[in-house]
């Protein structure tokens, strides 16, 4: 994998392991929490089937913690990174 690389290739590299996601309406605690289980450190937003956008940790401390943004009260939409190139 390269910096380069688009998240379609990253993706099809992934072979049969999962894809985990959240949808941009669920609170950035609920994403956290799923990170934390899965130790990941990013998740893919989808509306639908549809890439809205990703939630990394790196979104959470600089739009989220240093903003004084509260994870149980603010939607994964209000801090994620987006558009995505696919």
């Amino acid at each position: 994998m390269k910096i380069t690389d688009t998240i379609g290739l990253v993706l099809k590299g992934k072979g049969d392991r999962k894809v985990l996601s959240i949808s941009p309406e669920q609170t950035v605690y609920e994403a956290l929490e799923m990170m934390a289980e899965y130790d990941i450190g990013a998740l893919l937003v989808l509306t639908g089937n549809r890439l809205a956008g990703i939630l990394s940790e790196r979104d959470y401390a600089r739009k989220g913690v240093l903003m004084g943004h509260l994870s149980k009260e603010t939607q994964v939409q209000q801090i994620m990174t987006s558009p995505v190139v696919s």
